[in-house]
């Protein structure tokens, strides 16, 4: 699919999706290329005389070379955190094409950022828009939903700790249900953090290579300057507070896997009590359960009843001695 942000007659902004072979609108801003066809990014490829990369090759890109210039335009690839409240989050690449006339977007997902910037910009008709305003605004965009997701993780946190340190195990849970429910989230959590800092990293290259890039070559480049500065200094914040909740994450899994210990000893104590308690009587159970013929108590006609209260005293001895003690 590609979608178009252009200017019309009257200078408002206006977005349509146009097909491959249609003739890209006059005065466009902004080609956005969603899970794009092999023969509309040949189109691109031809009117646009730029290379629009694959899916494969944008994963290529992340790894190897994702800032470059080619034929007058300026690729930027770009790691995004995606599906966040998904059971299993996700990161997504995404392909920013810079040059004199267009911002170019090659994408295979739909993060909720380019959802923000889309209704942003039509709420926002009468701006005056550049490739490289677009550009640093789709950034501004993705920082602020890294933000809010992190922002979202550090309340998870506090919940978790809450429920931790403070909430009493719910009665329909056992003790290793409720544990392994905690670890799982801690697990969401900790990946959520891994993405995000992923991202930040990637937007953090990006940015300094877009600052690096010649004032002269764009139009509105100079102005762009000093947004990047901004949007530099809030992915800087971000990567502090995201190092910040992943040192919390892993200091909760510590007391998550200490409480479970604890959990463990409590019941291996409880067992280790139990059998010093009945290690009395069962002596004395063993003693009289011997077959040797010359037993002086066997002969006895209260000789059962007598060891069965030794049996039972010399056990409550021990309760009431482990009690007194707190042991139990």
């Amino acid at each position: 699919m590609i979608v178009v942000i252009s200017k019309n007659k009257n200078k408002v902004i206006e977005k349509k999706e146009i097909k491959a072979n249609d003739p890209i609108p006059k005065d466009t801003i902004w080609i956005d290329l969603i899970n794009p066809e092999p023969k509309e990014e040949k189109y691109i490829e031809k009117i646009l005389n730029i290379e629009a990369p694959t899916e494969e090759e944008m994963d290529k890109f992340e790894v190897i070379s994702p800032f470059y210039m080619e034929k007058d335009a300026d690729y930027m690839t770009v790691t995004i955190m995606d599906k966040a409240c998904e059971d299993y989050p996700d990161s997504t690449a995404i392909t920013f094409i810079l040059t004199k006339k267009y911002l170019i977007t090659t994408r295979y997902d739909k993060p909720k950022s380019f959802d923000y910037m889309n209704s942003w910009i039509i709420r926002n008709k009468s701006k005056t828009f550049t490739p490289e305003y677009v550009l640093t605004t789709i950034i501004d965009f993705v920082v602020n939903c890294c933000a809010d997701i992190l922002e979202e993780v550090g309340n998870e946190i506090d919940n978790l700790l809450k429920v931790v340190f403070e909430k009493p195990i719910d009665k329909k849970k056992n003790s290793s249900e409720f544990y392994n429910d905690i670890i799982r989230r801690i697990g969401h959590t900790g990946t959520i953090i891994s993405k995000n800092r992923e991202s930040l990293v990637s937007l953090n290259r990006m940015i300094i290579y877009f600052s690096q890039i010649d004032d002269a070559k764009y139009m509105n480049k100079k102005d762009s300057r000093l947004r990047i500065k901004h949007i530099s200094r809030e992915v800087s914040s971000l990567s502090e507070y995201a190092n910040f909740l992943s040192q919390r994450n892993n200091f909760l899994l510590d007391a998550t896997l200490g409480m479970i210990s604890v959990e463990q000893n409590i019941i291996i104590k409880v067992f280790t009590v139990a059998a010093a308690i009945f290690m009395p009587p069962t002596l004395i159970a063993s003693i009289y359960g011997m077959n040797f013929k010359f037993m002086p108590e066997i002969d006895l006609e209260l000789g059962y009843p007598i060891a069965l209260i030794l049996i039972i005293i010399s056990a409550i001895i021990p309760y009431l001695y482990f009690k007194r003690k707190g042991w139990l």
